[in-house]
């Protein structure tokens, strides 16, 4: 069989939706995981899966910078490489790049990149200029001269072109794995009773880490100006940039008192939480694939996106969604408002509406069938890999 090595840093329970997709390669390829990462962030949250092989990453400044990996990483990294026959590379602007550019090319190797949205043009609104130094010193050869480039959703490959314009791209959703059966009036009050929301509210149900970039203190703002009636919003995730504490205390200081925050959800608790929520909300800048808005979608619950989320035209035209024309306040208002307008029939019609699409479009065997046709047109194709520089 062939040996094929996923390559991606902080692979880490706390790096959500990415480290899940690395995971969903590996299963759908029998590969090897490789992480480089920073011991201070695996030590907080822990490795994503037993199996992968951590390269300890310095937290100083040369290990954040792009070109740089500690002599015996780079060892490490080079000797394993030079035993795969295909090499995935997960995400861009790091370290890994440069290594598996240099040493595939070196010993013929294929490689294969998978952005995870690193090329949206959002990324570009901050650290600008490294990142373009980036792109036109290594970034646009190491695009180029991989076998594909694969995307997410048709919106992410969209918009990367202007910065990936030769690569050669291919597009393949993730998946989400089955929903369980579940009782959706006793997940209901469940979760009522462990959050002290009264029965009969709406639930609306906002999963992802507790960073600036998911919009969350906006989200904030706008269920309280929203003014719905007999609603609230949980907020679940990891701690990132903000606490749980901070969360909940801007709810307070802005008089939010329907707002409900808690830490990470895992496993039973996490899997309640989807078949009691009403609708999923999600108002990121930037989501090249949301799995808490396509698990949500897998136990019925409707989702409401903002257009940074590379999904939200396709649900919205689909009927599985609530699109945001921008990412203004008064935006997000209304959605939430025109969620809370939907009559029963139309709301129950958008649930099945969702898990017919998460059965069409998001299922294992679904992922696996593309992604294996993929790597054996690469293992088994004619002629060298290209050598440009």
């Amino acid at each position: 069989m062939a040996k094929i090595l996923n390559v991606t840093v902080d692979y880490t329970k706390g790096s959500g939706g990415s480290a899940l997709s690395v995971q969903q390669f590996s299963q759908a390829l029998d590969a090897q995981i490789l992480s480089l990462t920073r011991p201070s962030v695996l030590a907080i949250s822990g490795s994503y899966s037993e199996e992968c092989v951590h390269i300890p990453v310095s937290d100083g400044f040369l290990g954040n910078t792009y070109d740089y990996l500690p002599k015996s990483g780079a060892k490490q990294l080079r000797h394993i490489i030079a035993n795969t026959d295909l090499v995935i590379c997960h995400k861009l602007f790091r370290y890994h790049n440069h290594v598996i550019l240099r040493e595939c090319l070196s010993n013929n190797i294929p490689y294969v990149v998978v952005p995870h949205g690193s090329l949206d043009p959002y990324v570009f609104t901050y650290r600008k200029a490294q990142k373009q130094a980036w792109l036109a010193l290594v970034g646009n050869s190491f695009l180029r001269n991989a076998r594909a480039v694969i995307y997410a959703t048709q919106n992410e490959e969209e918009k990367s072109r202007r910065r990936a314009p030769h690569a050669r791209s291919q597009v393949i959703n993730w998946y989400v794995n089955e929903p369980q059966v579940l009782d959706r009036s006793n997940c209901r009050e469940l979760v009522c009773h462990d959050y002290g929301i009264s029965r009969g509210e709406k639930i609306y149900l906002m999963l992802g880490r507790l960073h600036s970039t998911k919009r969350i203190f906006e989200a904030i703002r706008a269920f309280k100006d929203a003014k719905l009636p007999q609603s609230s919003l949980i907020i679940a995730g990891a701690e990132d940039e903000f606490t749980v504490r901070q969360v909940s205390s801007y709810a307070k200081s802005i008089g939010a008192s329907n707002i409900v925050a808690i830490g990470p959800v895992y496993g039973s608790k996490k899997e309640e939480l989807l078949a009691a929520c009403d609708f999923s909300l999600n108002a990121s800048y930037r989501e090249c694939y949301c799995f808490a808005i396509v698990e949500g979608m897998s136990y019925g619950a409707p989702a409401i996106l903002t257009p940074g989320n590379d999904l939200a035209s396709t649900l919205a035209g689909e009927g599985c969604a609530l699109r945001c024309a921008d990412y203004e306040d008064s935006s997000l208002i209304e959605a939430l408002r025109m969620s809370a307008s939907i009559g029963d029939d139309e709301v129950d019609a958008m649930r099945m509406r969702s898990r017919e699409w998460v059965q069409n479009r998001a299922k294992f065997e679904r992922f696996r069938l593309q992604i294996v046709e993929l790597v054996d047109s690469i293992l088994y194709s004619k002629g060298p890999a290209s050598s440009t520089f």
